[in-house]
């Protein structure tokens, strides 16, 4: 066969890592690997207690073939199998060498192996995952020359690469589902987290978020799948904190989004670069804005009581003075006397460890958990 050039090696490998980081591309990345060897077939599967068809990634796959491997012949497979598992990891085999004429004569390879071309490979387990292994597998079609001491050679090299796709496939794998639950998480936040890149283009938002831009008052919304302040005035100065933050040459900004209509809310933001570690790849310029509804800070009567002990009659006033009122304000609006409201105000300094009306304001501003009400 030609021997394969540097820029086909190291294409090769780019196209692994890529697909380690987006297993979609995975398939188009087996079969540079199947061109770099002059194969018929090519493959990474993962093999164990609980494998199934998805399990395996090939070149060109056959999704009722492989459907039928698994339901009709892995019984007959588990001996070869069972041989592989004891190839050490990072060593490569050839078929033949390892399981010899029985492999041939057994209905594995009749029906599955053989309708695809597959009539000599040469393999090696890159990993071990408890019960499990990964195995990456290249086969030669009838008529093809056998793999010979170059192509071993270069297979060899490129193990370490496939060790490490598969390693971040499965930190991935365990990854996606965290990332779903924070996902999960974020939409419980009354705080709307929206993600977009540095032209506006929305890329995520949670669901207070979406709520947020789809209400038609707000003073932030979405115009073409791009983020839009509905003032023309503040639309540019958001434009700026969003390009400085994908630029970082600011760590983050904030403003104040005015309402129109005098029954909505204002909006207060904050925008900041959204990590690399949490990007996605390509969107390394990313950014990432965390906004709220601006409301007087009133409610929170029970979550005020649960924090800190508090009757209701005293989570009333110290909600009322966290609102801005002041003492004799909130004894007239609750139409309690001056010495009632000053008794209440000593047991909540009590329950509260704080000595200053201001305090008590400050703390429970500070303390209430912005979750979304049911």
């Amino acid at each position: 066969m030609a021997r394969a050039n540097l820029d086909t090696v190291t294409s090769a490998v780019d196209g692994l890592l890529d697909a380690a980081l987006d297993f979609e591309q995975m398939p188009g990345a087996i079969e540079q690997v199947r061109k770099l060897f002059n194969g018929s077939k090519a493959c990474l599967g993962h093999f164990g207690p609980d494998t199934h068809p998805a399990d395996s990634i090939t070149n060109n796959s056959d999704p009722e073939l492989d459907a039928f491997c698994y339901r009709e012949l892995m019984t007959e497979a588990q001996s070869f199998i069972a041989q592989v598992a004891g190839v050490p990891v990072g060593t490569v085999y050839r078929d033949h060498a390892l399981f010899g004429d029985e492999l041939r004569s057994n209905r594995f390879w009749r029906e599955w192996m053989a309708p695809q071309d597959m009539y000599g490979g040469m393999a090696s387990r890159v990993l071990e995952a408890g019960p499990s292994f990964w195995l990456c597998d290249v086969q030669r079609g009838r008529g093809q020359e056998p793999f010979d001491a170059a192509d071993i050679a270069l297979f060899e090299r490129l193990m370490p690469v496939m060790r490490r796709v598969t390693q971040l496939r499965q930190q991935l794998g365990r990854l996606s589902i965290e990332r779903d639950m924070a996902r999960r998480a974020l939409d419980e936040l009354s705080l709307a987290i929206i993600i977009v890149d540095r032209s506006l283009q929305l890329a995520y938002a949670n669901a207070v978020g979406e709520e947020l831009l789809a209400t038609p008052d707000s003073p932030l919304g979405l115009r073409g799948g791009k983020l839009h302040a509905r003032a023309p005035s503040e639309q540019g100065r958001l434009k700026d904190l969003v390009t400085e933050a994908g630029d970082r040459t600011a760590m983050r900004g904030q403003m104040l989004l005015t309402a129109r209509n005098p029954d909505a809310r204002d909006i207060s933001l904050a925008v900041t670069p959204l990590s690399p570690a949490y990007a996605l790849s390509g969107r390394v310029n990313d950014v990432m804005i965390v906004a709220r509804a601006v409301e007087p800070a009133s409610g929170g009567l029970i979550a005020a009581r649960q924090m800190f002990d508090l009757t209701e009659a005293e989570a009333k006033l110290a909600l009322g003075l966290a609102s801005g009122l002041s003492l004799a304000e909130v004894a007239q609006g609750q139409g309690i006397r001056m010495t009632t409201a000053r008794t209440h105000l000593a047991r909540v300094f009590s329950k509260t460890g704080t000595r200053q009306q201001s305090q008590v304001a400050a703390l429970l501003r500070a303390a209430e958990l912005p979750l979304r009400r049911p």
